[in-house]
Formats: structure tokens, C-alpha cells, sequence
């Protein structure tokens, strides 16, 4: 067991070499004249050795081809721990209170912009960044070019992009943002014609604005899916492939109410576009449908049978949504859902106990 732990210590210390974003293995001064002499800014990610969403960053984010693009072609890059070195120094300086921060300042050490916290996708990641550091986008502009009738592409991302932003800013989110947000794309996309859609100008209508495969941009994607400029078919491919399978989430979860029709075309759009690879979907299908009949003493016993060979992402999610699916059984039902769940635990992980933990309090009327 040791040297197996030694070996995975060793793979993720190695990790960040292999990373598409070029942290370079350089002092803080070090950084600034490099800076200097490449004519560019200094990105500082300030972390931690025990900070989860920096480590996500490290492993989902930064490989990214199109964040790295976007911060080695403007920035040096340097990875900065808040607590060793030169480090807490350097944190206090840069008033870093949360981590990750991302702090990018220029060659003479003026502060451009400084972000808290991580991010799930490479292109809302590097769209937030820039609209930090660019002064032609920061709120007042971004609105004033809108409101004058500029319709670019850049501009109804980067805007649309800070309205999405602003949905969380608060601790109670804003919903009315993000309907600003979406109308203002899909007013953007009703514009222009079928030959402007498919450019890769446009790529972030499809990826960050398009939330169910039943979405009419989203449903103009499927349909084109071939025809969209080449560099970007594989995003698109992505895209509608990550739709659906968050639609199956939705019905296998009970967030949204069955209906067959609805459903039918789902589950038909992912057999026909061949997404059901190695029977990915097979299982949750049978659930699906079964728990659209009504039956949840029968839901349940199909979910005894299936649970071992869903795949992990639907264990997850069923497992994290018991207490939903199973809402409206009797006493009898809710007993029997328990049970299963404890007899689960020796084969979960912390998190996944806690949050089990959390749904048998729910079924079993709280205390246990």
C-alpha cells in the first residue's frame, strides 16, 4: 500500500508538467522579467495543498487546449502555494483571502484583475479572465457597446458571459440575470443566417447556452452537427453527446416530471446518434421507465437488481436523490429503501456516506 501511494504522489506532483497551460517552475522575480523581456503579463495561481477546487483546476481545467492557448499566448504563468516560501508573503501583498485565487498583474506589478475561486469550464474560465483584464470589457462598457447595436460576436459573449456571472454573485441567486443572459444569445442567434451559426466565432452559443438536447438552438445543433466548421465538430460532438446525458440525470433523478413523449424523443435522439456506447444508458432506460409507471414497491425492486451495473455518474446521482425518488412510497417502501442504502455504505466513499447520511434522515423522518 505504501509504495502504491508513493507512486500516485508521484504521478500528481508529475501532473502539472503535462498540463496544456505552462506553469513555469520560476521564482516571483523571476517571473516578472520574463515577463519583461517576453512582453507579456504574470498569472499567479495562489493555492494550497490541502484546497480540493484547486487541485480540480489543476487536473479539468488547465489542460485545457483553449485555456492554455489563451494564458500562454498573454501571460507567464506561476503557481504560487500561499503557505510555503515566498508565498505568504506574496498572499498577503496581493490581499489573497480564498483559494484558489488567480491574480494577473504586469510586468511592474500593477494588479490587472484578481479572481477567487475555481471554475468547471475552460471557456467560461478564460471569458472571465479576460473580462477582467480588458478594459473595452468591463460592465459599463460591455453595456454601452450593446446598447449602441454592436451585435459581434466577441461582444454578446463576454456580455451575456458577465450576466451569467452575476446570477451567483449573491448569496441568493439572481435568476432574472440569467434570462438576460439566454434571451440576449438567442436574439443573437434568431440574427444570423445558417452559414454565420455554423462559424467557431460563434461556438459559445452552443456550449454555454443550450442546457436540454429539447432546446431549439440546441436542436438546430443536432441537426447541423456535420455541417459546423471543422475545428470545432469535436466540441460540438461534446456538447450534444453532455446534453443528453444530463437529460437521462434529470428523468433517472425525478427533477423533472416523466413524460413519455418527451422521454420517447430523448431516449430516441440518443439511440440514433449512437451515444448509447457499451450499453451506457441501458440500465437507467429500464429505471426510467419503470418509474414512470407509478410503481415505486416495483421501482425499487428493479433498482436492488440494477444498481451494481449502472454506471458510477447514475450510482452517484440516484444515490444523492433517494430521498426525492422515493418521496411519495408508503412507510413500507421508505424502509426498504433504507435498508438498501445502509447495506451500501461499506462500499462508499466519505463524501458519498455523508450525503446518504442526508437522504435517510429524509426517509426515515430525521435522527439516524
Amino acid at each position: 500500500m505504501k509504495k502504491i501511494f508513493l507512486i500516485l504522489l508521484g504521478l500528481a506532483l508529475f501532473y502539472p508538467a503535462l498540463a496544456q497551460t505552462n506553469f513555469r517552475d520560476v521564482t516571483y522575480k523571476e517571473a516578472i522579467a520574463a515577463a519583461k523581456a517576453e512582453k507579456k503579463q504574470v498569472f499567479i495561481d495562489f493555492y494550497t495543498s490541502w484546497c480540493g477546487p484547486c487541485k480540480m483546476m489543476m487536473k479539468n481545467v488547465f489542460p485545457l487546449k483553449e485555456v492554455g492557448d489563451y494564458l500562454n499566448a498573454k501571460f507567464v504563468c506561476v503557481k504560487i502555494d500561499a503557505e510555503k516560501g515566498e508565498g505568504p508573503e506574496l498572499a498577503k501583498r496581493y490581499k489573497v483571502k480564498a483559494y484558489p485565487t488567480f491574480v494577473a498583474i504586469d510586468p511592474d506589478e500593477k494588479v490587472l484583475m484578481t479572481k477567487e475561486g475555481g471554475a468547471f469550464d475552460g471557456r467560461e474560465f478564460v471569458g472571465s479572465i479576460d473580462r477582467l483584464i480588458d478594459p473595452n470589457k468591463s460592465p459599463e462598457r460591455l453595456q454601452q457597446r450593446y446598447e449602441s447595436g454592436e451585435r459581434s460576436a466577441d461582444l454578446v459573449s463576454a456580455y451575456a458571459g458577465m450576466k451569467m456571472e452575476q446570477v451567483y454573485q449573491n448569496r441568493r441567486p439572481d435568476m432574472s440575470k440569467k434570462d438576460e443572459a439566454f434571451k440576449m444569445v438567442q436574439d443573437y442567434f434568431n440574427g444570423l443566417n445558417d452559414r454565420e451559426r455554423l462559424k467557431e466565432e460563434n461556438l459559445f452559443i452552443y456550449t454555454s447556452f443550450t442546457e436540454s438536447p429539447t432546446d431549439a438552438i440546441a436542436q438546430y445543433m443536432i441537426a447541423n452537427r456535420n455541417k459546423f466548421a471543422p475545428t470545432i465538430k469535436d466540441k460540438i460532438a461534446g456538447q450534444i453527446a453532455a446534453l443528453y446525458k444530463m437529460e437521462i440525470q434529470k428523468y433517472i433523478t425525478a427533477q423533472v416530471p416523466f413524460d413519455q413523449q418527451q422521454y420517447d424523443a430523448v431516449k430516441r435522439g440518443i439511440l440514433d446518434l449512437g451515444l448509447n456506447k457499451e450499453d451506457y444508458y441501458t440500465g437507467a432506460f429500464r429505471l426510467i421507465e419503470c418509474y414512470g409507471k407509478g410503481d415505486l414497491s416495483a421501482f425499487l425492486t428493479l433498482f436492488e437488481k440494477e444498481y451494481d451495473g449502472l454506471n458510477d455518474d447514475y450510482k452517484a446521482s440516484m444515490m444523492y436523490n433517494c430521498a426525492q425518488l422515493f418521496a411519495a412510497g408508503d412507510e413500507t417502501v421508505k424502509a426498504r429503501v433504507a435498508k438498501f442504502l445502509r447495506g451500501l455504505f461499506l462500499e462508499m466513499d466519505a463524501t458519498m456516506i455523508m450525503f446518504v447520511a442526508q437522504q435517510l434522515s429524509q426517509l426515515e423522518g430525521g435522527g439516524h
